[in-house]
């Protein structure tokens, strides 16, 4: 299995530096699964087609890779069918890109303007990103099999674009689960460390119970059957969040819901409008896929697994971009939300490189 898998890293390494339209992924228990498409950009979305689906945070349009090949990674006769798709794509000359991380000052700044939001009152919770530049000389792939090897996510993906752009994650946060006619979904917020040493408190209640009642509501306006389960604690790596699962009825589309649903104040804030534009005023950066949404769907068995992509970075040729945020709340500090994301930023790459 090793000298396997080495053929599959040579060829996955390839398959960056041409124009290849491909991603990779595992949901929680599953297998890892490949789907490549033969199209030179990401489709529009379609219902009735199988394959991985893609949004990001400025746009939240639903994009899609059709799923024109499928390989299994157990299998080497798949390796030459892979070097056979590489070997028909542009070559891409690639550079070296490294952004800037999110300085402390840089973060102040930004929080002091979504207080002010917050304190006149024009929102009551704000999510407010930081990103944070690291230098690696790990292949994507390599980053991909070290999140797979573990099971403390909810989906884990490597995404490669035909512009060269590449994705890796292993995201917590479901958006949408469908069975035929039946869905579920998470209410996720809040943030402590997984060691055991710290509670729960006030601020971080409220932060999770925000985002529990904009999902009922916007179910509500549909008139779904919805199902509220208790709160518990969710673990995701070193840090834990408050988690309520909501299962539903509906006869709306997918695409419908995961519109209606996306973006949730869990990575927004709440009013959504106002906690946009404060976003869009206070953050020094652009989100692009971080966010926004990542998995993929089955329509031959009206099956379809959404995720909202946290725990993310975006690969560069010798370097890596991470995303993390978290909600701000009035009575937040700039102390405590910084620590909060860097405590991300410390779980994420614990994930991708231990």
């Amino acid at each position: 299995m090793p000298e396997l898998e080495d053929k599959w890293n040579e060829a996955i390494r390839r398959a960056e530096t041409t124009d290849a339209l491909f991603c990779i992924f595992k949901k929680r228990g599953g297998k890892v699964q490949f789907f490549a498409s033969n199209e030179s950009q990401p489709s529009n979305y379609q219902a009735n087609t199988d394959g991985f689906i893609l949004s990001s945070f400025e746009d939240n349009e639903l994009k899609m890779i059709p799923k024109n090949i499928s390989l299994d990674f157990d299998s080497a006769e798949d390796v030459a069918l892979l070097d056979s798709y590489i070997n028909r794509r542009q070559k891409l000359n690639l550079t070296s890109i490294t952004d800037l991380s999110t300085s402390a000052e840089t973060y102040e700044r930004s929080f002091d303007t979504v207080m002010h939001k917050l304190k006149s009152k024009e929102a009551t919770k704000i999510v407010l990103s930081a990103k944070q530049s690291i230098q690696t000389e790990k292949s994507a792939f390599d980053i991909f099999t070290n999140i797979a090897s573990k099971d403390n996510y909810e989906f884990a993906y490597l995404l490669h674009l035909t512009n060269g752009e590449t994705w890796i994650g292993c995201t917590p946060e479901i958006l949408l689960q469908k069975n035929s006619g039946s869905y579920s979904t998470i209410s996720l917020a809040g943030t402590i460390s997984n060691d055991g040493k710290q509670q729960w408190h006030e601020k971080e209640i409220r932060e999770q119970q925000v985002v529990t009642d904009y999902i009922t509501e916007r179910l509500n306006e549909i008139k779904a059957n919805i199902t509220v389960g208790s709160t518990y604690s969710k673990a995701a790596g070193m840090i834990q969040h408050l988690c309520t699962d909501i299962s539903f009825t509906s006869t709306e589309s997918l695409s419908t819901l995961i519109k209606l649903l996306h973006p949730t104040p869990a990575v927004l804030g709440y009013p959504t409008s106002p906690a946009l534009s404060a976003i869009k005023s206070a953050e020094t950066h652009k989100r692009e896929l971080y966010s926004g949404v990542v998995g993929f769907q089955s329509a031959s068995t009206d099956e379809a697994d959404i995720f909202v992509n946290l725990r993310c970075g975006k690969i560069n040729k010798n370097s890596i971009t991470l995303f993390a945020g978290g909600g701000i709340m009035p009575d937040s500090t700039k102390e405590n939300e910084w620590n909060e994301i860097q405590m991300k930023f410390k779980s994420i790459k614990k994930s991708f490189f231990e």
